[in-house]
C-alpha cells in the first residue's frame, strides 16, 4: 500500500472507485472520528452494518465511492470517500398535447457522506471526488462529449454498467457547507453546473416549556378518526403512497410549465430516517427512541390503517410521519412525509404538537410545505426561513435548465 498522506497526488493520477469492503471500513471508521456525535466508533460502525442490510441499501442500491490513485486502486490510504444511493424517481410534465401529462418512473441517486480526512483537506480532492461523481451518476450522453484531458482517463464505462450505474436522471445532496461548493462541482474543471440548492425552506415552531403532563394530548375533532402508527404501518403506508406520488405529480404538472420530479416514499427510502435513529443497549443491542413514527386520519368506518387501505386503488388518506433528532440542540421532531390539504392540515398541526409534547423534543420542522399549508402554519405562528445548513441541492441530467424542474415533496 502506498502512503500518500504526506504529499499532494496530481488530480490526473486519480479516479472514482467503488469500494472494496475493507475501504468501506475504513470510510466508516473515519467519519466516525467527526460525526459519531456521542456514540463510540464501534457503535457508529455497528449502526451502519444495520442499516446496509435494509432494502434502500441492500443489492447494490448503497455504493461507497473512493478516490484513489489509477495505480493504487484498493488502497487503504485514499484521498475521500463519498455514499450514492439508487432511488426510484417520478418526473411528470406537460406534453405538448394540451391537458396531457407525461408522468414516468426515473433511476435517481441521493449523495452523502462526503469526507475528507483533516491531514489530506486543503488539496481539491473532495472537489474533484464531486466533478467524478457525474461521470459515473450519469449516462454518457447527458455529459459532455470528452472527458477533461486534465483529468486523466475518465472512469471505465463498463464497470460502472455493471455496478448498475451511469443512468441517472438526477441526483441529491445534502449541502452543510453552504450554497456554493457542490455547485462548484461540475463536469467539467471551469464549469459550475454542480449540484444548486433548490427549495432549502423551513417551517419551524419551537414548543414552550409546560407544566402539562408529556403524556396528555387532545383528542381529536369529533368525527375524525386519527391513528397512530407503527414503523410496520408507515412502511405499508408508504407502498400506497408512492402511487399516490405519482398521481399528484400528473395532476400538479397540469398547472405549471416546469418539469415536476420526487422520490417515491418506498423500497426503504421513507423507512430510513425512522430506522437509522437508534442507539444501543449492551451488547450491541439497538435501541430506538420510540414505537410511534406518524398518524393518519382514517375513514370513519375504517377500524384500521388495513382497513383503510383495502382494495386495489384505495383512496389517499391524509397523515404525517416523522423522525427524532435527539443528538443535537434543541432536541428536534423533523416531518418525514406529509399528505394533507387546507381542510386536514389544522388537526395535523394540533395534533403533531401533542405528539412533539409526548416526545419531548423541543423544536418541530417541517422541510417542505406547499404554498396553501405555509400560509395556514405561518398564521398560526409558525416560523419559515431558508436552513443554514441541510441545503438540499439536485443536479439535473436532463434537457431542462435548473429554473425549469422543481422538486415536489422535498422533504427529509
Amino acid at each position: 500500500m502506498t502512503r500518500t498522506t504526506a504529499m499532494s497526488v496530481p488530480l490526473a493520477d486519480l479516479s472514482l472507485f467503488a469500494a472494496t469492503p475493507e475501504q468501506v471500513y475504513e470510510s466508516r471508521r473515519r467519519t466516525a472520528e467527526l460525526w459519531a456525535k456521542g456514540m463510540s466508533v464501534e457503535e457508529y460502525i455497528q449502526r451502519d452494518v444495520i442499516m446496509d442490510k435494509y432494502e434502500h441499501a441492500a443489492n447494490g442500491r448503497l455504493i461507497t465511492w473512493i478516490l484513489a490513485p489509477r495505480a493504487d486502486p484498493t488502497t487503504l490510504d485514499f484521498m475521500c470517500s463519498c455514499e450514492t444511493f439508487r432511488r426510484t424517481g417520478v418526473v411528470a410534465k406537460r406534453a405538448k398535447e394540451v391537458d396531457a401529462r407525461e408522468v414516468r418512473e426515473v433511476i435517481a441517486y441521493g449523495v452523502a457522506s462526503v469526507f475528507t480526512p483533516p491531514v489530506k483537506r486543503g488539496k481539491g480532492y473532495a472537489r474533484h471526488m464531486m466533478r467524478l461523481v457525474h461521470w459515473v451518476l450519469a449516462p454518457r450522453s447527458a455529459l459532455p462529449a470528452e472527458f477533461p484531458a486534465e483529468w486523466g482517463t475518465p472512469p471505465d464505462i463498463d464497470v460502472l454498467r455493471m455496478l448498475g450505474v451511469a443512468n441517472a436522471q438526477f441526483s441529491v445532496l445534502y449541502s452543510d457547507v453552504g450554497r456554493e461548493f457542490y455547485l462548484s462541482c461540475g463536469t467539467t474543471p471551469s464549469s459550475s453546473d454542480g449540484w444548486a440548492v433548490k427549495g432549502a425552506l423551513e417551517t419551524s415552531k419551537m414548543l414552550e416549556a409546560t407544566s402539562e403532563s408529556a403524556t396528555t394530548s387532545p383528542p381529536p375533532p369529533p368525527g375524525l378518526n386519527v391513528q397512530r402508527l407503527t414503523e410496520d404501518e408507515v412502511i405499508a403506508l408508504y407502498d400506497r403512497d408512492a402511487v399516490w406520488v405519482k398521481d399528484d405529480l400528473s395532476r400538479f404538472a397540469g398547472d405549471t410549465s416546469c418539469t415536476l420530479f420526487s422520490f417515491t416514499p418506498d423500497q426503504g427510502v421513507g423507512a430510513f430516517v425512522m430506522r437509522r435513529i437508534m442507539s444501543f443497549a449492551e451488547g450491541l443491542q439497538p435501541v430506538r427512541p420510540t414505537t410511534q413514527w406518524g398518524f393518519a386520519i382514517l375513514p370513519p368506518s375504517a377500524r384500521s390503517l388495513d382497513d383503510a387501505l383495502q382494495g386495489d386503488h384505495p383512496p389517499p388518506l391524509p397523515f404525517v410521519t416523522w423522525t427524532l433528532d435527539l443528538r443535537t440542540s434543541p432536541r428536534t421532531l423533523v416531518v418525514a412525509r406529509l399528505r394533507a390539504d387546507v381542510h386536514t392540515f389544522p388537526v395535523v398541526l394540533e395534533q403533531l404538537l401533542a405528539v412533539a409534547r409526548e416526545e419531548r423534543v423541543e423544536k418541530v420542522e417541517f422541510w417542505y410545505l406547499r404554498p396553501e399549508l405555509r400560509a395556514i402554519a405561518n398564521a398560526q405562528g409558525w416560523k419559515t426561513a431558508e436552513r443554514a445548513e441541510h441545503l438540499s441541492a439536485v443536479r439535473w441530467y436532463g434537457e431542462e435548465k435548473d429554473d425549469e424542474v422543481d422538486w415536489v415533496y422535498n422533504e427529509k
